[in-house]
């Protein structure tokens, strides 16, 4: 979806008094953003029928757990409520509407504002009458002029809550969307400088990455794992890069005898990096660092661990390649700044 084109329509639609418009446009991008509560709220000015809004507000969020649903019913319709509540009483007629309350879908408001505007230059005295008879005439019309202009006060004072919640919705979602490609530049330069740091000194990790990436959009669960899977085979590429694998056991920085061969490959990723901030004049901070993201690393590797048969999420794959990128990027920063 083409999220800042929409946003345009509602901006325009904002400006040219169509609310109906506007409110579909904001429903259509909340649904698309998996934004439920206010793709509720707008279908609520679009559907104000209880029966008519529940039947497509299950089909949105059926797939919601109950509480979540009944949150949703429940702040939409305080929402719903806040907008179509009066600070003045409105004849009802035979509607069963509360006399604060105006009930009706964003769609009929303009057509029922036409409508009256209509009546009311239709009220005029016939002419040719007595004056007795155009006394009578006028002061009838006179009251029912005054009820009409009131019920248009409460659809115009409805119709500019809307439009106002269309704009604000739209304004918010424009500031979104810029804060994201302000984090989607920042994560592709990561994965830039990572991809060529390796593509031209280790091109085993640079193709197990680019494996990775190949399967991140992927639909399938048995992708999400065999990514995952991919992770890992690239974490220890890179351990084999900076510190292949030792027969013998190897006393490490902190003094104790550690098992560094080729399967131990996160005992030698962290030889690795003690060794070689221990030689950094910020040791204490790169130490720290040092133990978040091996702490990390670990972590990574015990979910990647649960195989290509294992029930693996779609935003768990995708944490992981994101966390292997984090990693290699602060470990290449590490070593940059040690070298300048």
């Amino acid at each position: 979806m083409d999220y800042q084109a929409t946003i345009e329509r509602v901006y325009q639609h904002v400006e040219d008094g169509d609310v109906d418009k506007a409110v579909m446009a904001c429903l259509r991008i909340a649904r698309n953003l998996h934004d439920y509560f206010r793709a509720a709220v707008f279908l609520r000015e679009l559907y104000p029928d209880k029966k008519e809004f529940g039947r497509v507000f299950y089909d949105d969020t059926s797939h919601l757990k109950e509480e979540a649903q009944k949150l949703l019913w429940d702040t939409s319709s305080e929402y719903w409520l806040e907008t179509h509540r009066l600070d003045f009483s409105i004849a009802t007629g035979d509607s069963g509407e509360e006399k604060n309350l105006l009930i009706m879908g964003i769609g009929e408001i303009g057509p029922e504002l036409d409508q009256w505007e209509r009546s009311i230059t239709d009220m005029t005295v016939p002419p040719g009458m007595g004056e007795f008879d155009t006394a009578a005439f006028t002061d009838r019309y006179v009251g029912q002029k005054a009820e009409i202009r009131l019920r248009m006060k409460a659809l115009e004072a409805v119709r500019q809550r809307v439009r106002t919640r269309c704009l604000n919705y739209a304004i918010s979602i424009e500031k979104q969307l810029q804060a994201q490609a302000k984090s989607r530049s920042f994560l592709e330069q990561i994965q830039r400088d990572v991809n060529n740091h390796f593509h031209s000194r280790c091109e085993d990790v640079y193709t197990k990455l680019q494996k990775a990436a190949q399967m991140v959009d992927s639909g399938d669960t048995e992708d999400h794992s065999l990514l995952l899977t991919q992770v890992r085979r690239a974490i220890k590429a890179a351990a084999d890069y900076f510190y292949p694998a030792q027969a013998a056991l190897v006393t490490c920085a902190d003094g104790q005898q550690r098992n560094l061969d080729d399967h131990h490959y996160l005992n030698r990723l962290d030889q690795y990096l003690r060794a070689e901030l221990n030689k950094s004049s910020s040791q204490k901070l790169l130490q720290t660092e040092l133990d978040h993201l091996a702490l990390f690393a670990r972590r990574l590797n015990d979910v990647a661990s649960k195989g290509v048969h294992g029930e693996v999420s779609s935003d768990e794959a995708k944490q992981g390649l994101l966390g292997l990128y984090m990693f290699l990027y602060n470990l290449i920063a590490h070593l940059e700044r040690r070298e300048s």
